[in-house]
């Protein structure tokens, strides 16, 4: 029998925790807060008007225990959990079938970047929900659609190719931002003259295939172009350079006569 998420620990204070906690407590009443990090626990707990947990053996009774941490500690958490609560985690990485074995084991996985101090409308983020049991599977997809419009049952490995493609959109293209901008900086430039541009290469890869809308040296195959801005950079970037513009002529040209 399907029963109804009310009462949620979190475990885990950082930026996913933070947002999640900040929508679910609207519908859901978050009745304890447990992180390692003692400050971020409180500051959270504060925000949502619940108690801080000082240890994992004291968990209140709860139809729910959601763990955002980190990948490498949601297994030694899930261990150090008694077997009866329900358990889901937040990760788009770690198998479900490679964890603990538990009747009410799931995925609440939430397909966006979180930092705590920006603004994001969680109705839009893409949730992917798996469970142990078709009835909890059931459970965690109703509990996400009370903050979100965007709700889709997903195996763990789809999860992971999500996640996989998501680095990419994001964590790649966040880092080549900041090489970016240190290598301005670094020369006496203005940054925000580079801002419309990032817009605009965001507008266009929503509104169009990004593979159409490729421009630059690369996709020119200017080879002289292309030469000239490696030797006016050095190191890692050089390597970075050097290898995506590889990507993308190979991606263009490979069939042609170079």
């Amino acid at each position: 029998m399907e029963k109804k998420i009310e009462n949620i620990v979190l475990i885990g204070a950082g930026n996913i925790a933070t947002h999640l906690a900040l929508a679910l407590s609207k519908k859901s009443k978050i009745i304890g807060v447990y992180s390692k990090n003692g400050v971020s626990a409180r500051e959270l707990a504060f925000k949502v008007n619940t108690e801080v947990l000082s240890s994992l053996d004291n968990i209140p009774s709860c139809d729910l225990i959601l763990i955002c941490a980190k990948d490498d500690a949601i297994d030694e958490i899930i261990n150090q959990i008694p077997t009866h609560f329900s358990i889901a985690y937040t990760s788009g990485s770690v198998d479900l079938h490679h964890l603990p074995v538990r009747e009410k084991i799931g995925v609440f996985y939430p397909l966006q970047t979180f930092s705590k101090d920006r603004f994001l409308d969680i109705q839009q983020v893409p949730f992917f929900i798996e469970g142990s049991t078709e009835n909890y599977t059931n459970e965690l997809i109703k509990l996400a659609s009370s903050i979100s419009e965007n709700i889709s049952i997903a195996t763990s490995d789809d999860r992971k190719k999500m996640h996989l493609a998501a680095i990419f959109i994001n964590n790649f293209s966040n880092h080549l931002a900041t090489l970016a901008k240190e290598y301005i900086e670094n020369e006496h430039l203005n940054w925000e003259y580079l801002k419309p541009l990032i817009k605009e290469t965001t507008n266009k890869i929503l509104d169009s295939s990004p593979k159409e809308m490729q421009t630059g040296p690369a996709r020119r195959n200017d080879k002289q172009i292309i030469e000239e801005h490696i030797r006016m950079l050095s190191g890692t970037s050089k390597e970075i350079y050097t290898l995506l513009s590889k990507s993308i002529s190979d991606t263009y040209f490979k069939n042609q006569d170079k």
